[in-house]
């Protein structure tokens, strides 16, 4: 029996049935043990169990990795990944591992390459590029809106269901997150009504009338419940932006451009925290980044305090 790929094959039974962990990060979790025993299957062939890899075998795995060419923040989640087995690993029986190798690694330093925030000019000029009384152009207003005012993932933006949302409050549950976490985000009245003209036109479809779905797919063949993918979004916005002349914008950027304009105009990061589904501050300090020092700037021109004086 291959010691190592049985305790793999635990470990993501473990992270599916017991932590029920996102499928995205359990997909993570396991390439790291995936990866890491192809390394030592090519590099330490004698090394078949658990308990005989050492911190060492980690660090020239991480080493290997470097040289291909990974950057510092893949590094960072396969030492983390690896450092999530092995700890499962010293609590059980039989495994012989009783102390973590990964944890006697030190954790590379995390790059945090700035995303730029979208110019509000540019986003005028999306916006007119779907102005038309279409389903499509009311759909694509709607989900513009919906990412620049809420700051949601794809991936929560699509499993949106229209019972999730309360137009008369102005905000949405959100189910579908990456934390498993429910949570409800407000949007404005701008929002409120491009979603209202969306779901008059989205009631005159089939799919419309059949689907719990927020977001429809314009391209449903009845399969399914014609739920909008996340490459749906992804195409819609790569799609809208050539028309418009710009250079292509990802989903992600009207996140960063959420949390800037929160924390530009005096929230709280707190708040901010709670509103994205973040549950370390860390990460509320990252988003926005790319425009920190222009906030640092106005801050101290607000409390200069040689006009006071």
């Amino acid at each position: 029996m291959d010691a190592l790929a049985d305790w793999q094959d635990e470990w993501e039974l473990v992270l599916t049935h017991e932590r029920k962990v996102a499928d995205l990060s359990r997909v993570t979790y396991v390439r790291a043990v995936r990866q890491l025993r192809a390394f030592l299957a090519e590099r330490h062939p004698t090394v078949t169990t658990p308990g005989q890899v050492t911190a060492r075998h980690v660090g020239e795995f991480l080493s290997g990795m470097a040289d291909e060419g990974r950057g510092q923040n893949t590094l960072r989640i396969r030492l983390k990944s690896l450092r999530l087995w092995f700890g499962y690993l010293a609590t059980q029986d039989g495994s012989g591992v009783v102390q973590n190798p990964a944890a006697g690694v030190a954790l590379p330093e995390e790059s945090l390459p700035p995303v730029p925030v979208i110019p509000d000019g540019d986003l005028t000029g999306l916006l007119q590029t779907m102005a038309g009384p279409t389903f499509i152009d009311r759909r694509d207003t709607a989900i513009i809106r919906m990412l620049l005012d809420t700051g949601v993932r794809r991936g929560e933006l699509v499993g949106i269901d229209v019972a999730d949302l309360d137009l008369q409050q102005q905000e949405v549950t959100l189910h579908r997150t990456k934390g498993g976490r429910p949570r409800i985000v407000p949007f404005g009245g701008k929002t409120a009504i491009a979603l209202r003209k969306y779901l008059r036109a989205r009631d005159q479809r089939r799919a419309g009338r059949e689907s719990p779905a927020l977001f429809l797919s314009a391209r449903w063949d009845g399969a399914g419940d014609g739920r909008m993918t996340g490459g749906g979004v992804g195409e819609m916005l790569t799609r809208r932006c050539a028309v418009a002349g710009m250079d292509p914008i990802h989903a992600h950027q009207f996140r960063h451009t959420w949390a800037d304009d929160l924390l530009s105009h005096g929230a709280n990061e707190g708040d901010v925290e709670r509103l994205a589904g973040w549950r370390s501050p860390l990460m509320v300090r990252r988003y926005g980044r790319s425009v920190a020092d222009r906030r640092a700037r106005d801050s101290a021109r607000r409390l200069a305090r040689g006009d006071r004086v």
